[in-house]
């Protein structure tokens, strides 16, 4: 039987260090945003578990993630990760 992750236990213990999830071969990954941090410039998807999230995006874009909400960046834009206090970030990366 599998074991169940506890993933804002998981990137809570490394604050603002992503944490890539066991299997995922690095398409899957969470950590806790204290600070302002860049995002790259991959496509990917944010799902926000906990706090809220600022995804700061070009020519003054921004998107606004609050628990439960998630949000797709597409490959070559360049963003970055803004928490409101602290936020726990799951992020999946759908390109090659």
């Amino acid at each position: 039987m599998a074991e169940a992750l506890h993933l804002l236990r998981l990137a809570q213990a490394s604050p603002d260090v992503w944490v890539e999830l066991p299997g995922s071969a690095g398409r899957l990954g969470v950590v806790q945003v204290t600070r302002p941090q860049p995002g790259g410039d991959g496509a990917c998807w944010y799902v926000c578990l906990g706090g809220t999230l600022i995804l700061d995006l070009p020519h003054g874009d921004f998107v606004q993630l609050r628990v439960g909400e998630s949000a797709a960046v597409p490959d070559g834009q360049a963003h970055t990760l803004t928490p409101v206090r602290q936020a726990t970030v799951l992020r999946t990366r759908t390109g090659p």
